[in-house]
Order: structure tokens, then C-alpha cells, then sequence
């Protein structure tokens, strides 16, 4: 059997390989003549173009892997089913499920490859991507700072209202705010102390307010007031506004910077259905790949009639009726349908259930 599964392997390997390579291919050549338009008003050089698509390259990889590998399935299966080669290793004593072996190994290898390769080099290329198209083909400079109106924030015990927030992109040092209210509550919610002021800078001191109005309350509600030209805010923190306008698109997070960026908006009372939704995805996408080979071998153990041709329609019908379910799924998520966990797992567990289900009906 050894032989076998080498073979099998061997060729599982091959198709899949050829397989992402013409999916991506037709995808990255729609996408051209989708974008040529864009490239061609903007005078934007064959090698610009060609730096554009390599750094693309990743993200269609990722997105299209699952549908090279229920290919290779219908591909490698459908042939030993159409040969009678199955009918052979039954006859001589070998389980069918013995030979779905080797997809079942290139499917969980598959997992891993994703979990590594969107984090340490999809990530990355999405952010060269973005530099490339704003930087070099639309000429657009990165803006030094970024700004947001009316911008209310809680974390822990401290509320903040400003009118206006400029945050430097390059970091937190240099962020001002002004006609600023901050609130310090108590454990009950009590009114501790309240600050009033024009403007405030965080600096490598802490944050600096300049003609601030400060009032301290006590227990019994009654309150000291004073005016200070410039004052120390010193239980405001920095990341109190730290993510009060966004960080980088969530494509060019990490799932460690994505992790951290939610739990920094949810600190601070923002809706994150979104961002938790897609933080979820990341993980119930590496599946997909082993599902859809668990799912594409009871079928292509079927294919009497209608040979590989027919195997490779029902492959890519799969892959979207797929591809819709987790669209759908995470525009539910998004809009508080279902919970964000919900709507990252569900495809998985329906399209689970089904392959389960199928392998079970397989004759030995």
C-alpha cells in the first residue's frame, strides 16, 4: 500500500498544483482586463503591472486553493472509478476508505500551509500591494496625520469626548485633541474627577492640556473646581485613542494585530461585528481546503457516467455554492444575524455534516 499512496499522493499533488495554477491564472486575467482601464489612465508601466499581480498573487492563491484541491480529487478518483481501478482494490480486499488516504493527508497539510502562508506572506504581499497602488501608480503621498470629529471612547473607568482627533500615522506620539471632555468614574460609576479643556498632546510625559478646567468630586457629590493654563491629564491613556481612527485594512493585519486591534475597539465601546467576524473566518478558512476533499470523495468514487469532465463541473459547483454559503454567512455576522463566530463556523459545519455524512454511505 505504501506504493499506492505514493502514487496517489504523487498525483493528488500534481493535478492540485495544475489545477491553482489555471484557476489563478483565469482569475488574475479577469482581473486585468477588469483593471487595465485603471493602469492605462495612469500611464502605468508593463513591470509596474507585473509587480502588481505578483504581489496579488498570495491573496488569489489563498482564496482559490479549496477549488484545486476538490479538482485533484474529481481528477485522481474520478479516473480510478472510470478505469475500475477501485473495483480491482476492493476485489482484492483493500477498504475504499484506505485509499482516501492520501487525500485526506494532502487536505490537513493543506490547513497548515494556510495558517502559515496567510500570516507570514499573504499579509505582506496585501501590504506591498497597497503601498505599490497608492504610492507608485497613483502618486498619492501617505497623509502625516489623520483626523476624526466628534469622537467618543470608554476604556476601564475613563470616558472621553473630543471634538476633534489628529492622530500621527507613524504612531501616538504627537495626537491631539481638542474641546475635550474626560469623565474618571468609580467602581459604581460615580463621578470621580471631570476635565474640561481646549486642547490636550500626548507626549513622551503622558498628555499635556492646555486651558484646562478641572473638577474633583467627592462622595457626597460636592465638587473643587480649578483653571490651569497647562496641566498634566493624568488618567487619560494613550490607547484610549490609540485605534480612535482605524489602523491598516484588515487584509494587512496579522491575526495577532487583528486580535489585538479588537479587543482595543471593544475596550473603547466601538461595534466589531466586522472585524470579529473576519478574525474568526481566518481560522474556519484553513478548513475548507480538507472539507472540500472530504466532500469531492464519495462523489468522484460515483462517477460512472459522465467521466472527468463531468467530475470537474461538479467540483467547481461545490466550490461556489460553497463560496456563497460563507458570503452570506459573514454578511449575517456583520449585521448581527447571527454571532460573529456563528457566521465564520457554520459553512464549515454544513458542508461538514454533508461530506459525513456522504463518506458514511460509501461502499466498502
Amino acid at each position: 500500500m505504501k506504493i499506492i499512496d505514493r502514487h496517489l499522493l504523487k498525483e493528488l499533488i500534481k493535478f492540485a498544483v495544475l489545477a491553482l495554477v489555471s484557476v489563478v491564472s483565469i482569475y488574475l486575467l479577469i482581473d486585468l482586463f477588469e483593471e487595465l482601464g485603471y493602469f492605462t489612465s495612469r500611464k502605468v508601466s508593463l513591470g509596474v503591472i507585473l509587480l502588481y499581480y505578483f504581489y496579488s498573487l498570495p491573496a488569489a492563491v489563498v482564496l482559490l486553493y479549496p477549488v484545486s484541491l476538490i479538482l485533484a480529487v474529481f481528477v485522481v478518483y474520478g479516473q480510478m472509478t472510470r478505469n475500475n481501478e477501485l473495483s480491482a482494490f476492493k476485489n482484492a480486499g483493500v477498504m475504499i476508505y484506505r485509499l482516501f488516504v492520501p487525500a485526506i493527508i494532502v487536505g490537513v497539510f493543506s490547513v497548515v500551509i494556510y495558517l502559515l502562508g496567510n500570516e507570514f506572506i499573504t499579509v505582506r504581499f496585501n501590504q506591498k500591494l497597497s503601498e505599490l497602488r497608492r504610492v507608485v501608480i497613483e502618486k498619492r503621498s501617505q497623509p502625516a496625520t489623520e483626523r476624526q470629529q466628534d469622537v467618543y471612547r470608554i476604556e476601564g473607568n475613563v470616558v472621553l469626548w473630543t471634538r476633534e482627533l489628529e492622530k500621527p500615522v507613524a504612531g501616538n506620539i504627537g495626537t491631539t485633541i481638542r474641546d475635550f471632555t474626560v469623565v474618571q468614574l468609580d467602581k459604581n460609576r460615580h463621578v470621580l474627577n471631570r476635565i474640561d479643556g481646549d486642547s490636550a498632546v500626548y507626549t513622551e510625559n503622558g498628555w499635556i492640556g492646555t486651558n484646562i478646567e478641572i473638577r474633583r468630586f467627592d462622595s457626597s457629590g460636592t465638587h473643587k473646581f480649578e483653571r490651569q493654563t497647562k496641566s498634566q491629564v493624568m488618567f487619560l491613556k494613550p490607547s484610549t485613542v490609540e485605534f480612535g481612527i482605524g489602523g491598516r485594512p484588515i487584509d494587512e493585519m496579522s491575526t495577532i494585530d487583528l486580535h489585538r486591534y479588537i479587543t482595543q475597539l471593544r475596550a473603547t465601546g466601538e461595534n466589531v461585528a466586522r472585524e470579529e467576524v473576519e478574525y474568526h473566518y481566518r481560522f474556519s478558512y484553513a478548513l475548507i481546503g480538507l472539507i472540500v476533499v472530504l466532500l469531492g470523495l464519495p462523489f468522484s468514487v460515483r462517477l460512472r457516467r459522465g467521466g472527468v469532465m463531468f467530475g470537474l463541473g461538479l467540483g467547481l459547483l461545490f466550490s461556489f455554492l460553497y463560496w456563497g454559503v460563507i458570503q452570506t454567512c459573514r454578511a449575517f455576522g456583520t449585521s448581527h444575524v447571527v454571532s460573529p463566530l456563528v457566521a465564520a463556523w457554520l459553512p464549515n459545519i454544513i458542508f461538514g455534516t454533508i461530506a459525513s455524512v456522504l463518506l458514511v454511505k460509501v461502499e466498502r
